[in-house]
């Protein structure tokens, strides 16, 4: 894997996994996830370097923050980075909404 290192210290695998589309177990637009699909492919992430993973409050309902906050639970908080999104239209509070969000990930401040 080829890494890119930040300020020094942050080194991101320049390849990330999107949970945008993560696996469903339904055909359509933001499905039902496939927590078992999901949790193969971020293991394999993993074992593979990528540290880098993006979601976003609007994917599936928060769900793909859910699953992703669960699939990583399992590796050292240290052993990975997530990027996510607001979504300024569902909640103008954003501390709570943030809140929101790392509660979903299961990940506390970081």
């Amino acid at each position: 894997m080829r890494y890119e290192v930040f300020k020094d210290k942050v080194k991101l695998s320049k390849l990330g996994l999107g949970a945008m589309r993560l696996p469903q177990t339904e055909p359509g637009f933001a499905g039902p996830i496939d927590k078992r699909k999901a949790q193969e492919v971020i293991d394999y992430c993993m074992a593979h370097g990528v540290n880098y993973y993006d979601t976003a409050y609007i994917y599936h309902g928060g769900k793909s923050e859910i699953v992703l906050g669960r699939a990583l639970s399992k590796y050292p908080r240290d052993s990975f980075y997530i990027a996510d999104k607001f979504n300024v239209q569902a909640n103008p509070n954003y501390e709570a909404q943030f809140s929101e969000q790392l509660t979903r990930l299961q990940t506390g401040i970081y």
